[in-house]
């Protein structure tokens, strides 16, 4: 009897931070992937500049919990994940139990909602116990790389193919910022959708961290159709402008000159749940982009719910 208290113990604990292990044993739905394929392919034809390796897609049907699948295109390609790393910068924040440390629900909420890069630098900084300036040398500056990588040591035994080390820029970084990065730029940030999609799976199912942390994450990442503000867009322009009234979003977007992406979950009126993410490269510029891709992926999923 003892010994299989301890079993449920070690097992609880095991399991109360989901990890990437379990979503690779979330079933392939073939017809998911065959839909993704149907949306790539019309995507590639639309958007010429675009390339089959530089769009990325991963979709889990979570409409009924027992019966979770997915799917996705070129899902374990890597992708710089401009903004959309802010999801897992905010993970790390609930991780070591630091949201209610002085500033940090309002940098939080303006590094989700409004994707705000000054709120984003000081959870960094937060998280890591590490603050930007000049250049360092020698030891210093090892020290430095190896603080910023507290992230990356939290979802990599996890098997996370990602890599959040750096601080968003709107005009690009200065220092040991640039030290940071590596002589090859090897020390960028990183991620797949895949993983991107794993991550929200977990908040949703309220297994990311704790079940209160996760529903904390969920209403930063709610995000409504009609924003109040121009400043909460990330609607417009991105995978939420598509969707048919009555739809619910939790989403978080990142764009750059190099690349534009979308990570959501979406409640559509018909009763569908679905996470959805997609990552683009080298048309950022393109603003149509990721509507029409909602577009033609609501028309595989849900014809009578695509506008």
């Amino acid at each position: 009897m003892r010994i299989r208290i301890i079993l449920a113990v070690l097992f609880a604990a095991a399991t109360a931070g989901a990890d990437f292990r379990e979503f690779k044993l979330v079933p392939v739905d073939p017809s998911i992937e065959t839909k993704l394929r149907h949306v790539a392919d019309d995507i590639l034809r639309q958007f010429p500049k675009l390339t089959a390796d530089n769009l990325a897609m991963t979709m889990i049907d979570v409409t009924n919990p027992n019966t979770v699948s997915r799917g996705d295109y070129h899902g374990d390609a890597p992708f710089y994940p401009a903004s959309v790393v802010k999801i897992f910068y905010m993970v790390d924040v609930y991780h070591q139990h630091l949201e209610m440390q002085p500033d940090v629900p309002r940098a939080l909420q303006e590094m989700i909602h409004v994707s705000d890069n000054d709120a984003t630098s000081f959870l960094v900084d937060v998280v890591t116990d590490t603050c930007s300036g000049p250049e360092l040398e020698g030891r210093a500056l090892r020290k430095f790389i190896d603080k910023r990588r507290v992230v990356n040591r939290y979802l990599n035994p996890m098997e996370y193919d990602i890599s959040a080390m750096a601080k968003a820029w709107s005009f690009g970084p200065y220092g040991r910022d640039v030290q940071l990065m590596g002589p090859n730029k090897e020390n960028r940030n990183r991620a797949t959708s895949n993983a991107v999609a794993s991550l929200f799976l977990w908040i949703l199912r309220r297994r990311a961290v704790s079940p209160a942390a996760s529903d904390a994450m969920m209403k930063l990442l709610e995000r409504p159709l009609n924003p109040p503000t121009k400043d909460e867009n990330q609607v417009k322009e991105f995978l939420g402008e598509a969707l048919p009234e009555g739809s619910k979003l939790w989403s978080k977007a990142g764009w750059t000159s190099e690349v534009r992406h979308d990570a959501a979950y979406i409640e559509l009126p018909d009763g569908k749940k679905v996470i959805f993410v997609a990552f683009t490269r080298g048309t950022a510029d393109d603003v149509t982009l990721l509507p029409a891709i909602a577009k033609r992926w609501l028309t595989e999923i849900a014809p009578a719910a695509a506008p």
